[in-house]
């Protein structure tokens, strides 16, 4: 059927239907608007994020870990007393640490591994000869260090003194900052700190070398303001 006979059929059907109004387009198909439903197909949905290339994702970083002083493998304890702790019961947990025979200044112990553990409330290792090494463990008489950590309590806000004697070098670190340093190779040695303290608990670290073989000293004590410094003494 032409075009034109499509019309005639189309408006006689409305005659037939009691007026109706028919439209008739002429345009052709091709040229009319494709259905919104087409046309949203094409169109990205709304609140949706592309996902990423591998260019765009953002890189994902590791966090760090603090720094520790704890060995990956606790190394033994030793099996009986010495001038620097025993094995059983202590505050201040300490490693100790074979060094080179060439050392004149506190090596980097946290690059080292630790051969023997020992445990002290305190530190009040007057001069005298050391021999015998670490019980149990090795027989170290010379050319080693410890590195003690621990805690200690203070009754109230104050400026506090604290003295140490060591022979040879010593360190001294409260809550991380550097309080005494009495480094070096010498016979014993007094050095002084003072560090103003809130009262409440505080870390301690304190580390310790010996070369050559011959005399030991390593006391450390604190005082409040100028009250005479009393030995320290750590909690558990």
């Amino acid at each position: 059927m032409s075009h034109s006979s499509l019309r005639l059929a189309l408006l006689a059907s409305a005659v037939a239907l009691g007026g109706c109004t028919v439209y008739v387009n002429n345009r052709n198909p091709s040229n009319q608007r494709q259905p919104a439903q087409a046309q949203a197909t094409r169109q990205p949905t709304r609140g949706t994020i592309p996902r990423p290339t591998n260019a765009q994702r953002p890189t994902q970083t590791t966090p760090t870990q603090p720094n520790t002083t704890k060995p990956a493998v606790e190394p033994p304890r030793i099996n009986g007393r010495i001038a620097f702790g025993n094995g059983t019961l202590g505050a201040f947990k300490g490693y100790a640490y074979v060094i080179p025979d060439t050392t004149t200044r506190m090596p980097d112990l946290s690059k080292m591994v630790p051969f023997a553990t020992l445990l002290t409330d305190s530190f009040i290792v007057q001069r005298q000869e050391f021999s015998g090494g670490f019980p149990g463990v090795l027989a170290q008489e010379e050319w080693f260090a410890i590195r003690y950590e621990g805690a200690f309590d203070v009754p109230r806000e104050s400026g506090y003194t604290f003295k140490l004697t060591s022979d040879d070098g010593a360190i001294l670190y409260i809550d991380g900052a550097k309080v005494i340093d009495n480094d070096g190779l010498h016979m014993p040695q007094e050095a002084t700190g003072t560090k103003l303290l809130k009262p409440g608990r505080h870390q301690l670290r304190l580390d310790y070398f010996q070369g050559r073989k011959g005399t030991v000293a390593l006391a450390l004590s604190m005082g409040e303001g100028d009250a005479p410094p009393r030995p320290l003494v750590g909690v558990r």
